[in-house]
C-alpha cells in the first residue's frame, strides 16, 4: 500500500516506518519512501530519530526491526584462559588474514587478546619491530633473532595478561607505529568496547600512535557491547574477521569500515 501524494505529519510517517519494519523485519531507505511516498532524505531523518529512541536498528541503507532483540551488553569478563577455547578456529585464520598487512621493517603494535596472541605466532619470518603490552604476545615473540622487541610495562592484569596503567601509557607517549593490531570484546554501532577502562586507555593510545589501525575479532563480538568504549569503528582501516559473516553483520560493520576476511 503506497500513500504518494498524502501529506503525513511526523508521528503519523513514524507510526507508518515502524509498521513497515515489524512486518518485514529489514527494509531499505528508498523501499520506505516509496511505500510512504516521501524524500529519501526525510525517511533518513526518521530512521535516525527512532534508533536514537531505541526503537529501531539503522543498517547499512535502512534499518530494521527491534523487537526481540537480545541482550547486546556483555555480562562477565572472560579469563584469558576461558578465551582461548573459544572460536579458535576462527582466531587462526584472522590471524593469517591480519599478518598479511605486516611488510618486513615495519614496527608494529599487537595488543592483548587470544585473538592477537594467535596472530603472533603466524608473523611473517622478516625483521619487525613489535610492541606490545601483552606478555603472551611478549612469550610467543621472545625467541624470534628477527625481531626487535618491546615489552610495554605498568600494572599487570592477570586476567588478560596485559600491562596497562599510567606507567605503560607513559611508555607509548613517544612511540612512532606503522600499524597496530588490537582485540575487543564488542562492536556494536560504530563503538568497540572493552570490559577494563585501563586496557581501554592504553588501546585507544596505541591506536592513536598508529598510521594504520586494524581490529581484529571475531563476529561473535559483533553486536556486543562491553563497558567501556575505546575507539570508534569510522577510525579504523578495517575489521578483519573470519570469513563466512552473515550479511547483516557485514552490513552493520560497513556502514563505518571496511570488512576484511
Amino acid at each position: 500500500m503506497t500513500h504518494k501524494g498524502i501529506r503525513m505529519i511526523k508521528a503519523e510517517r513514524q507510526d507508518m516506518v515502524r509498521q513497515l519494519l515489524d512486518s518485514q523485519g529489514t527494509v531499505s531507505v528508498k523501499e520506505i519512501s516509496d511505500a510512504l511516498g516521501v524524500s529519501d532524505m526525510t525517511i533518513r531523518r526518521d530512521l535516525e530519530e527512532l534508533a536514537n529512541l531505541g526503537e529501531i536498528e539503522r543498517v547499512h541503507g535502512g534499518a530494521r526491526s527491534a523487537q526481540g532483540r537480545t541482550h547486546s551488553m556483555l555480562r562477565r569478563e572472560y579469563t584469558h584462559n576461558e578465551k582461548r577455547s573459544k572460536h579458535a578456529e576462527e582466531k587462526l585464520q584472522i590471524a593469517h588474514t591480519a599478518a598479511s598487512f605486516i611488510e618486513e621493517g615495519m614496527t608494529v603494535f599487537l595488543g592483548a587478546g587470544t585473538t592477537v596472541e594467535q596472530m603472533a605466532s603466524v608473523l611473517p619470518a622478516f625483521r619487525l619491530r613489535i610492541i606490545t603490552n601483552s606478555l603472551s604476545v611478549f612469550n610467543i615473540l621472545e625467541d624470534r633473532e628477527d625481531c626487535e622487541l618491546c615489552l610495554v610495562g605498568g600494572m599487570y592484569r592477570r586476567r588478560t595478561a596485559a600491562f596497562v596503567g599510567p606507567v605503560a601509557e607513559g611508555a607509548l607517549k613517544t612511540i612512532g607505529v606503522d600499524a597496530a593490531f588490537i582485540g575487543a570484546n564488542g562492536v556494536l554501532g560504530n563503538d568497540v568496547s572493552t570490559s577494563n577502562m585501563e586496557e581501554g586507555h592504553i588501546q585507544q593510545m596505541a591506536f592513536g600512535k598508529a598510521d594504520s589501525r586494524y581490529l581484529i575479532a571475531d563476529t561473535s563480538k559483533i553486536g556486543k557491547r562491553d563497558f567501556y568504549t575505546f575507539y570508534q569503528l569510522t577510525d579504523l582501516d578495517g575489521l578483519v574477521c573470519e570469513k563466512g559473516i552473515d550479511p547483516d553483520q557485514r552490513l552493520a560493520v560497513e556502514e563505518y569500515t571496511k570488512v576484511i576476511c
